[in-house]
């Protein structure tokens, strides 16, 4: 990239050259030429960039100008696996909300991390999260909206917090919510490929007064061994439960709607049909 910028604007620099220094009518036009092509480039390179980095460019503009306001962002750093048998994925009950997702959810701020995050971008606690319990030390805070993107910056560097994703992956199905759903024995540890992260705009967060959010989450493709392959079916052999259920992306994008039986038969987050299909939507 920085070297078709460096070539764009060399090119156009031909323009000045042509009509200043140079001689020779015909030599001025292929110059001229030149050049324009030159400003082309540059032109298509800067919108290659806005596209490449709209998401962005949307919060460093809406940062600044909530800055002068002085508010500050909540942000939600989570992770999610796809875990997918026979064409349909498998959900858990989220108990903190009733409906139903993707199995995963926030890092965990390690105390050196809590330590870095006030000094370096200010961050305050989420007051609605407890200070026990499962939930303790999620990855949830406010961010001066300032420094929003210098935060984002540093937690995709992976560097000073929580990196590994088997903690939830480990309370969620091996220890379970006082029920075990896979064994020990066969998941000692998961492989899987990252696919990519989903960022929603900044919005502001539903049921909170004059509250502005930003959701991340990475979104991890299980890729089991032989042996946990054959487990995983056995458990989709079982079918659905109180605590987790196996859906089809029809019914992920509807968000638990059957549309063929025409009813809802679970609610389910909207956060898994964004990881299903990679991309932010508004329902």
């Amino acid at each position: 990239m920085i070297r078709k910028i460096i070539q764009a604007l060399i090119a156009i620099g031909f323009i000045i050259i042509g009509y200043t220094k140079l001689e020779g009518a015909i030599f001025q036009k292929e110059v001229i030429w030149y050049g324009i092509a030159g400003l082309l480039t540059l032109i298509g390179l800067l919108l290659e960039f806005i596209y490449t980095n709209r998401k962005r460019l949307r919060v460093s503009i809406f940062s600044k100008y909530l800055a002068l306001r002085g508010k500050k962002i909540r942000f939600s750093m989570s992770y999610l696996y796809r875990i997918e048998v026979e064409g349909k994925y498998l959900l858990v009950k989220n108990n903190n909300y009733g409906h139903f997702q993707l199995v995963g959810g926030k890092y965990k701020i390690l105390e050196d991390t809590r330590s870095k995050l006030k000094t370096d971008f200010g961050a305050m606690d989420d007051p609605k999260l407890p200070n026990s319990g499962i939930m303790k030390d999620d990855f949830a805070l406010f961010i001066p909206a300032k420094n929003a993107i210098k935060f984002l910056n540093w937690f995709n560097k992976g560097i000073d917090r929580e990196v590994s994703h088997w903690r939830e992956f480990y309370e969620e199905l091996i220890v379970g919510d006082g029920e075990s759903f896979l064994s020990l024995e066969n998941f000692p540890y998961v492989n899987y490929n990252y696919r990519g992260k989903v960022l929603t705009p900044i919005k502001r967060t539903p049921g909170w007064d004059d509250c502005y959010e930003i959701l991340q989450y990475d979104i991890l493709d299980l890729v089991p061994t032989p042996e946990q392959r054959q487990e995983l079916k056995v458990l989709f052999k079982k079918g659905d439960s109180a605590k987790i259920k196996w859906a089809s992306s029809n019914l992920i994008d509807s968000l638990g709607h059957d549309s063929i039986n025409k009813n809802k038969k679970y609610d389910i987050g909207q956060h898994t049909k964004w990881a299903l299909n990679m991309k932010w939507s508004k329902v």
